[in-house]
């Protein structure tokens, strides 16, 4: 077996599926094929030596996710149509085989959308590909079933659409409850934050999924009812000693080490700021990205503070509070433009006034700052000057003269009359 049969295999060549099949080597070549898609998935969107588990994630999903199918289509659906002695033979090693040699299909997912679209734009197409992926591997997974099992393309199909529909049910029906991403949309908007734009498209289309898995499942339950399957099908054939193309493999992994150097490096920095912030050291943090410039950080991913993240209230102000007019144009622009973005909060959960005002004092004296906040101030003025995080009854004389300096300062930029006053209020 060599990338040829593997190429062939992808695009349903039966001779290709029947190799595959009954060679012993597939089941350790897909395996690699699973662990490359591991870098080809994640190698520009984390750091693997902060988050090492990226690259085993997609093997370990995929036996899960690989066994689940196993035990629909091959132990729940055609294990009744196989001759009565030969209902209990064991062919999960073949079934993943297959399965985990369609790995390659996955690597789509490496293309770097992020880098030539804004991060919305990124996530359509990251949703487009993603579609590709999976209607692929549904055919794809059809075609083997119909070589092997001798049966129409179209049954197969079936079969497949059910344990798939059943599939997707599970996954987003587990990510809801214990899924981070998803549990921390749905508690942004409860605590009054907006989720990014991406992600909110994405909860959409995971909705959106969910709803057309059980239409699928409902629709492909009743075809297969009224067309029910009397013949009998061979099981899955017995993998049999064969050569694995293990220096194409070992090539084609030295491929991507190489592919993922430079993103790699990206995301390196991009950790090493993230975690100059999370220790509150501002000044480091806007040195450290001094040193660079913008295109030397990952561009599908939000310096931190992440104006959609709940720590954005107390590590953006005193980050631009910093700014001055010295300070490198790109992170000026990137740090104004993560502030219009927490504006559109539904409100603010600001520690201190304090900070706020240093912010909008530096804002002031910054280039560009007079023409910011002239186009974002009735967002500002919409989030007013309360602190709802840790509110007392009365506030200190701090932060009495801070709310002062902050009306003086966005009187002197420009701030229109009715603006000022609803901050008053």
């Amino acid at each position: 077996m060599n990338l040829w049969v593997i190429g062939r295999f992808m695009f349903g060549a039966a001779s290709a599926i029947r190799e595959v099949a009954s060679n012993r080597a597939a089941l350790w070549t897909g395996i690699v094929l699973v662990l490359l898609t591991g870098i080809a998935r994640n190698y520009d969107q984390s750091y693997f030596l902060k988050t090492p588990m990226w690259l085993i994630g997609p093997l370990v999903f995929s036996f899960f996710s690989g066994s689940f199918l196993y035990g629909i289509l091959i132990r729940g659906i055609a294990r009744r149509h196989f001759q009565d002695d030969r209902r209990n033979e064991k062919q999960w090693a073949t079934f993943m085989a297959a399965f985990w040699m369609t790995a390659p299909i996955a690597w789509l997912y490496a293309i770097p959308v992020e880098r030539f679209l804004d991060s919305y734009h990124a996530a359509q197409a990251n949703i487009a590909l993603l579609g590709i992926v999976s209607l692929w591997r549904v055919l794809l997974m059809s075609r083997i079933l119909a070589v092997l099992f001798e049966i129409h393309f179209l049954r197969a199909l079936g079969w497949v659409l059910v344990a798939a529909s059943l599939e997707v049910i599970v996954v987003v029906f587990l990510g809801t409850i214990f899924g981070g991403s998803l549990s921390r949309s749905i508690l942004a908007g409860m605590a009054g934050m907006r989720n990014a734009p991406e992600e909110a498209l994405l909860s959409s289309v995971l909705g959106f999924a969910w709803a057309s898995s059980w239409a699928l499942l409902l629709v492909s339950i009743v075809l297969l009812a009224m067309h029910r399957f009397q013949g009998v099908i061979q099981p899955l054939p017995k993998s049999s000693c064969g050569k694995g193309s293990w220096f194409s493999l070992v090539a084609l992994g030295l491929i991507w080490a190489v592919i993922a150097i430079r993103p790699q490096r990206e995301q390196c920095r991009f950790v090493t700021h993230a975690a100059l912030i999370d220790k509150a050291d501002y000044p480091e943090a806007l040195a450290y990205l001094a040193k660079h410039a913008q295109s030397d950080f990952p561009p599908g991913r939000r310096l931190e503070p992440n104006p959609y993240e709940y720590r954005v209230w107390q590590d953006l102000p005193p980050t631009i509070g910093r700014l001055t007019s010295e300070t490198a144009p790109w992170i000026r622009h990137v740090y104004l433009n993560h502030l219009t973005a927490t504006l559109s909060h539904h409100y603010s959960r600001y520690d201190s006034l304090t900070n706020v005002a240093a912010m909008l004092l530096a804002i002031e004296r910054l280039p560009e700052g007079r023409e910011w906040l002239l186009t974002n101030q009735v967002a500002l003025a919409r989030q007013g000057l309360g602190i709802r995080h840790g509110r007392t009854e009365s506030m200190e004389a701090t932060e009495l003269i801070a709310r002062t300096n902050i009306l003086s300062a966005l009187s002197r930029m420009g701030m229109a009359e009715t603006n000022l006053a609803h901050l008053i209020e």
